[in-house]
């Protein structure tokens, strides 16, 4: 035992005489000279360190380091909602009021608003957004570079969580800018022109009016660019369909596909001369595409009519050419023309709208086969008996002038008279 801890002893001094001997203040003291380049050396390798780095962090810092761009959001009608960032109320906004980058702006069914963003707290835009109707947009980001001679380009990132907006970048810069949407499924990149999105609670829809768009989905690796005149489809599942027309319909079930009760209603309106015989609207789901027959026999002279009606709801503000198509086929019709008002055609269309003052208008039109009794005819037009005739409105947009439509309430699909007996196909409100 006396021997084991001798050992042990003489291992621990013999250990603390190396360190002793390595230590560097040993080393100073046996080679003073060696322990000044030492410590030389390790100078000029921090120095070193320091002149690599430095340049690289401060290149880096140019480089990347950014400031806010002033944004501003301006009420076009209604009262706008602008949540501000790190805020709990809603501020309603009538006029104008700065926006920054997290701020959240929310229209209802009767407002829209202008998103105006701008090159750091210059006057020149960068880009504006049109906010229509019933729309949740937040601002996530509105960057430039600090320093001129940074290569990055101004970046606007936005959110659109549900409803439409439409989406110009000012003239082009000396400076690149990027432009990015964020929709549920993906993202889309505006590269250049006119581009309005739409978010629903199955899909994101991109038109291109004018330049390119980059669609990208977040589920697959996917992209597809669009160019102007393209549509694509993005649905919920991240698949992206395209490319389109830029035309879209705007009905729900506009080919019967889905049977007659999705998206339409059936109804009869007797009017006021004490009628009771109502007619009969009936899918012909044996046609192919399905068709819709219109038949009342037995009225007596009275009027009915009997139709299909579509609330559509839709802000119609941002398109410019706004059509409707389907397809008629007239088999009978007891009233000759559109009867002595021009208002009883055996098939007829209403499209109920408001316009830009809020005013309610409608337009109708009419199709018939015979006039026997010289009736004037005012919006409708005579077609053959028994055949399939495709029809196409004018646009509507450049026809009715300042009544034009802004916001579309619905669209009757109807028959109207006494007897009648006619068919329709492919009911299309087109709108681009």
């Amino acid at each position: 035992m006396k021997e084991s801890g001798s050992l042990t002893g003489a291992s621990s001094t013999a250990s603390k005489s190396a360190v002793r001997r390595y230590s560097p203040r040993a080393l100073r003291e046996r080679n003073p000279a060696l322990a000044a380049w030492l410590v030389l050396l390790s100078a000029f390798a921090v120095f070193l360190a320091c002149a690599i780095a430095s340049p690289l962090l401060i290149g880096r810092y140019v480089q990347y380091a950014t400031r806010s761009n002033r944004a501003e959001v301006q009420t076009l009608s209604g009262t706008t909602q602008l949540l501000q960032r790190n805020q709990q109320k809603w501020l309603a906004i009538s006029d104008a009021e700065d926006a920054s980058q997290g701020d959240v702006i929310q229209t209802d069914g009767t407002s829209r608003a202008l998103l105006v963003v701008y090159e750091g707290s210059t006057d020149y835009v960068l880009a504006t957004v049109h906010v229509f109707s019933d729309t949740r947009l937040s601002l996530a980001r509105a960057t430039n570079p600090q320093f001129a001679r940074s290569s990055q380009p101004n970046r606007i990132t936005l959110v659109l969580d549900h409803g439409r907006i439409r989406l110009n970048p000012g003239p082009p810069l000396d400076r690149d800018l990027q432009l990015r949407v964020i929709v549920p499924s993906g993202e889309v990149a505006v590269q250049d022109g006119s581009v309005a999105l739409e978010v629903s609670a199955d899909a994101s829809e991109v038109t291109v009016r004018g330049g390119r768009a980059l669609v990208t989905s977040n589920s697959h690796v996917e992209q597809m660019v669009l160019e102007t005149g393209e549509r694509a489809v993005l649905t919920s599942q991240g698949d992206i369909r395209g490319p389109l027309p830029a035309g879209r319909n705007l009905l729900t079930n506009g080919d019967f596909g889905g049977g007659l009760m999705l998206g339409w209603q059936v109804y009869n309106d007797q009017g006021s001369d004490s009628g009771t015989v109502d007619g009969q609207a009936t899918l012909l789901d044996n046609e192919v595409p399905p068709v819709v027959e219109f038949d009342r026999g037995g009225g007596q002279k009275d009027h009915c009519e009997t139709g299909l009606l579509q609330p559509i709801k839709k802000d119609v503000t941002d398109y410019v050419s706004l059509r409707v198509r389907m397809d008629v086929r007239l088999l009978y019709q007891s009233l000759s023309g559109g009867g002595f008002q021009s208002s009883e055609f055996p098939l007829m269309y209403r499209l109920v709208y408001r316009d830009a003052r809020g005013n309610l208008q409608f337009y109708t039109w009419g199709f018939y086969y015979q006039n026997t009794d010289n009736y004037p005819v005012q919006k409708g037009e005579q077609i053959e008996r028994n055949v399939w005739f495709a029809y196409e409105s004018p646009d509507l947009m450049a026809i009715l002038g300042d009544i034009k439509p802004a916001y579309l309430e619905y669209i009757q699909v109807y028959a109207s008279g006494h007897d009648y007996q006619s068919q329709v196909r492919d009911v299309q409100v087109v709108a681009e």
